[in-house]
């Protein structure tokens, strides 16, 4: 028997269901959780996108900007861009991207986004992809 939602919470970025019963995570920095979910590691739900932009299918250039996921216009493509953009990992609707670089330059936690759009984006960057069975928006959320 799945409990139902008695009323919503809304963060930045998302609106979630608020369920009648709650049980302790087992995680200290979680709390609570609905009593019908399942803890588990963020293995469980989250894999490493290995897509990669081969023979270039994909020209939509995506970046990471102040915990967006933005498209980058092609004229703000210049400087060091690359040759080809083959080597890219292709992105879909709901992954999640982590920027690991440049950790010193960022105190607010800029670096984690949700995207909205299918394009492309740096192999700098580590997307992820969800499972079925986890929301793409409380996985950001989480992170």
């Amino acid at each position: 028997m799945s409990a139902a939602p008695t009323s919503t919470f809304t963060t930045q970025a998302s609106t979630f269901p608020r369920y009648t019963r709650y049980k302790d995570s087992g995680v200290e920095w979680l709390g609570e959780v609905p009593a019908h979910w399942e803890v588990e590691p963020g293995s469980t739900t989250l894999a490493l996108n290995k897509e990669k932009n081969t023979g270039n299918v994909e020209n939509t250039v995506l970046s990471l900007s102040y915990g967006r996921l933005i498209i980058k216009p092609p004229e703000k493509l210049t400087g060091l861009v690359p040759e080809s953009f083959e080597g890219y990992q292709i992105i879909n609707p709901g992954d999640i991207i982590i920027r690991p670089t440049d950790l010193q330059n960022d105190t607010t936690s800029l670096r984690v986004g949700l995207s909205k759009y299918r394009g492309i984006i740096t192999s700098a960057y580590l997307g992820l992809k969800h499972n079925d069975n986890a929301s793409s928006e409380y996985l950001y959320y989480l992170m």
